[in-house]
């Protein structure tokens, strides 16, 4: 910059006005602004009500599951990990069974999650399924850890 700093482009810059536009549509005072923008509001579908939903006759499906994988597996794989860390199955790669008392603790923990997240959702298989591994791992962790 030759000519003592200034921006050549600043003053076609300066020239240049800004306008602001407010579209809050409340005051600071919280009441509707009387020159907001107004806005069209869109047609939402409107569920059906939750006793017609619940009710008798209505055919409760459910959603989609990837095909080669179900409710079952996901229980299943989590509580052999359990079983893994309660040392009732061999390390693969030593043959040896570990016990982690901590871990063992934190998937049977999931799982009890999935049972209370999953409740009101599950077929009662799925739900005696997840009680009965529950029960076992449960069993399994007291007899392991001495309490």
């Amino acid at each position: 910059m030759t000519d003592g700093g200034r921006d050549p482009g600043g003053e076609e810059q300066a020239r240049q006005t800004i306008k602001v536009t407010d579209r809050r549509k409340f005051t600071p005072e919280g009441q509707r602004r009387a020159d907001g923008p107004e806005e069209q509001e869109e047609a939402r579908p409107v569920p059906p009500p939750r006793a017609e939903r619940e009710g008798v006759g209505f055919e409760r499906r459910p959603l989609e599951e990837p095909e080669g994988v179900d409710f079952t597996l996901l229980v299943n794989a989590m509580a052999q990990q359990a079983l893994f860390f309660l040392g009732e199955i061999p390390h693969p790669g030593s043959g040896k069974p570990t016990v982690n008392l901590e871990q063992a603790r934190l998937q049977i923990d999931m799982l009890d999650l999935l049972r209370v997240k999953c409740r009101g959702n599950l077929t009662a298989e799925e739900e005696g399924l997840l009680e009965r591994v529950l029960y076992q791992l449960r069993m399994l962790y007291v007899a392991r850890s001495g309490r």
